[in-house]
């Protein structure tokens, strides 16, 4: 009967079974979060050479298929790989709660637009399916992404889309970004003169960088030609300190309103 029982193990039948539960509904790329693991043993004894974590998301990108051009397909990207524990023995049936604590990287997109976050923890057991447990979660805006958000808000910008985008460039590790539209309102103070701006945040413990595409409206034969030709569309790099950020929305809305006005030619 036990020889039974470990092959079924094998195959996944009476094997660990883990729950992950978190102390926080919400996150937020930078700070702690922290939970327990809930294991309980199968009906053999087992050996988990090592318990982790995968931050895991998904980004959009061009098919590979030369026939479709213009097709996009979703991949799924591990943002990190976090150990949590190794080297330990379950007896059958046991029951184990595990503490946990980590930094959810400041590189985990937000949970705006269509792209899905989800927390994976798996177990490696040798001659045996390996355990895991999925957790999709909620994925809040840093405070000074916020800082940013709100100062956009008050100029009159709005999200109109955002997305995980193909970007394998080698000084970024992930192949993808997290890329936001904004869109003015209307009757708003840039309404007439901007058509979309679209950000790319780097938040960290210091402040943001910022990668930035402004695009002007195209006005009269010459803004038709700027369209035509892309000139309306200027990228610009700019770098928000964590000091700048805490002074207010009204202060880092005004600091936005110089950038624009100097890109205007105002």
């Amino acid at each position: 009967m036990s020889f039974f029982k470990k092959m079924m193990a094998k195959v996944g039948i009476g094997n660990i079974d883990i729950d992950t539960q978190f102390h926080t509904e919400a996150f937020i790329p930078g700070e702690l979060v922290e939970g327990v693991i809930i294991a309980k043993g199968g009906s053999v004894e087992q050996k988990v050479d090592k318990i982790y974590f995968q931050i895991m998301t998904e980004y959009r990108k061009p098919s590979p298929i030369d026939n479709e051009p213009n097709r996009m397909v979703t991949e799924t990207v591990v943002i990190a790989n976090i150990l949590l524990g190794e080297s330990f023995v379950f007896e059958p049936g046991e029951s184990i709660e595990i503490p946990f604590q980590f930094v959810l990287p400041h590189e985990t997109p937000i949970s705006i637009g269509v792209s899905k976050i989800w927390i994976r923890t798996g177990m490696d057991i040798d001659n045996a399916v390996d355990p895991s447990d999925r957790d999709n979660i909620e994925v809040l805006a840093h405070p000074h992404t916020s800082a940013i958000f709100e100062a956009l808000e008050e100029l009159g910008f709005y999200v109109h889309k955002a997305e995980n985008e193909y970007f394998p460039k080698h000084n970024y590790y992930l192949p993808f970004i997290q890329n936001f539209e904004f869109v003015p309102y209307k009757n708003s103070e840039y309404s007439r003169s901007v058509e979309e701006l679209e950000l790319v945040f780097y938040p960290d413990e210091n402040g943001v960088k910022i990668l930035m595409e402004f695009d002007r409206k195209a006005r009269g034969f010459s803004g038709l030609l700027a369209e035509m030709m892309d000139m309306d569309e200027s990228h610009h790099r700019y770098y928000f300190s964590a000091d700048e950020l805490e002074e207010g929305t009204s202060a880092v809305a005004n600091q936005f309103r110089g950038i624009f006005n100097n890109l205007l030619g105002v």
